[in-house]
């Protein structure tokens, strides 16, 4: 490791051994020891939760009495359903990115106690993994905020987490490419962990990461894991992107 990488891993160790747990997750405002979910009530109002009725395979919200939302009909997933938390919005971004890019590890068992809410989606999962990231970016970041994630929502329900899967490289940047350019730039980048395939055989695999935007990502990882012949693969993230042209 090069002396630059030293002294960034250890400006990050430093970050996140003093950094000020009393302060809100999104916006930094001084909050009271113990406030639920280490979020003011200003940013816990601003983020537009996703709960009530929600589209069975992306999680996305729609009319009371539809079960599908208009995104996903002409849609194949090779995960059975996913529940997000929330959208993605300002505040709820600046949470994923202070996880991401800021070295705030410790905001992931925050972002864990929120989905560990969602009781329904443990309901009979064996087996909780997660997004990987290449070993260059966690060598760049130190860690891996869907794993962080995964560890600590797996502390709270009572489940195993296991790393299931391994990704070999890194493509192009996925943020400015449709949803179908997503799909083929991601292919071939997963593959199952060692040993992993008698993990998975008839067992539920509920997979996790931090935000859902075209589900291209979550999709490929389903369908490696979907090789190794499970019985159901659900999956979960803290945030959503809201699809351009629902109705509600």
């Amino acid at each position: 490791m090069s002396a630059k990488h030293k002294i960034k891993a250890l400006l990050k160790k430093i970050i996140n051994i003093f950094a000020p747990e009393y302060e809100c997750i999104s916006c930094g405002r001084e909050i009271i020891e113990g406030t639920s979910f280490m979020l003011c009530e200003n940013c816990k109002n601003s983020i537009e939760w996703l709960n009530g009725t929600v589209c069975k395979k992306c999680g996305d919200k729609i009319l009371k009495g539809n079960e599908i939302c208009d995104f996903c009909k002409e849609k194949e997933f090779a995960f059975n359903s996913n529940l997000s938390c929330c959208y993605y919005c300002d505040a709820s971004a600046s949470i994923i990115k202070g996880l991401k890019y800021s070295s705030r590890k410790y905001y992931a068992k925050y972002i864990a106690q929120i989905m560990a809410l969602a009781n329904n989606a443990f309901k009979d999962v064996d087996i909780i993994t997660f997004v990987p990231i290449t070993d260059k970016r966690r060598r760049g970041r130190g860690y891996n905020q869907s794993e962080e994630i995964a560890n600590n929502l797996a502390k709270l329900v009572n489940i195993k987490a296991i790393n299931l899967l391994v990704k070999t490289f890194d493509k192009k940047n996925q943020a400015k490419l449709s949803q179908d350019q997503r799909m083929k730039n991601l292919i071939g980048s997963f593959e199952l962990a060692e040993n992993a395939t008698e993990l998975i055989k008839d067992k539920n695999i509920l997979i996790v990461d931090d935000v859902f935007t075209t589900g291209a990502t979550l999709n490929e990882c389903a369908k490696v894991i979907r090789n190794a012949k499970p019985n159901k693969i659900t999956t979960i993230t803290f945030a959503k992107t809201k699809f351009e042209g629902q109705m509600f």
